[in-house]
């Protein structure tokens, strides 16, 4: 397997890297190398469904019905 090192990490970016590992029960080496393969190998997530789960974990979002408008016809006579 491959290595790889990443100097000058800002100490907030490493302090937050240890509380992720941390939570998910990871060294911070295990936890980094899973935030790499989410973003490069696209096994995260889908955005929409983060939206869903939490939009359900605070009981909905009420959104506007947008105005419509009447469609127009072209092209074709009547």
């Amino acid at each position: 397997m491959a290595s790889l090192l990443i100097r000058d990490i800002p100490e907030t970016t490493k302090k937050n890297l240890a509380v992720r590992a941390a939570q998910h029960g990871r060294s911070q080496q295990s936890e980094a190398l899973c935030i790499l393969r989410e973003a490069i190998d696209g096994n995260s997530e889908p955005w929409i469904d983060i939206l869903r789960r939490t939009a359900e974990d605070v009981g909905g979002i009420e959104l506007p019905e947008p105005a419509r408008h009447t469609p127009r016809l072209t092209g074709v006579q009547l």
